[in-house]
């Protein structure tokens, strides 16, 4: 049974997505086409403030969102006050390590419990 359980958590752990913050041009055009609702973002102004957002919507002058942590109702960041941004995207690379990776575990693990289970009965 406890090999069982090992094998099921090896293959959950492997099938979730890496994700990485990717930097992006604020100032660039065609944010609009990046940008989907619900997105993770952290802006940075240049005036120091962080601001780690979730997104709804963008308009020719301002970025609109919600507070990750909920503490505050929408916000607006005007794109000139921008200095950096980073987007929260699903990385394949590492997610594919990480499914081949735990592939190459779990067949192991497998075979293991499949054995210690046929010795046990």
């Amino acid at each position: 049974m406890k090999g069982k359980l090992i094998v099921v958590l090896v293959t959950m752990i492997s099938m979730f997505g890496c994700t990485t913050m990717r930097q992006m041009d604020a100032r660039r055009g065609g944010l609009q086409t990046q940008l989907e609702f619900n997105d993770h973002l952290v802006i940075y102004e240049s005036s120091g403030r962080i601001i780690d957002m979730t997104f709804i919507e963008i308009d020719n002058a301002r970025i609109r969102g919600r507070l990750t942590d909920g503490s505050q109702g929408p916000i607006s960041v005007d794109l000139d006050d921008i200095e950096k941004m980073e987007i929260e995207k699903i990385d394949g690379v590492k997610t594919t390590l990480a499914v081949v990776g735990g592939t190459v575990i779990i067949l192991p693990l497998a075979l293991i419990a499949v054995l210690v289970g046929g010795m046990s009965s």
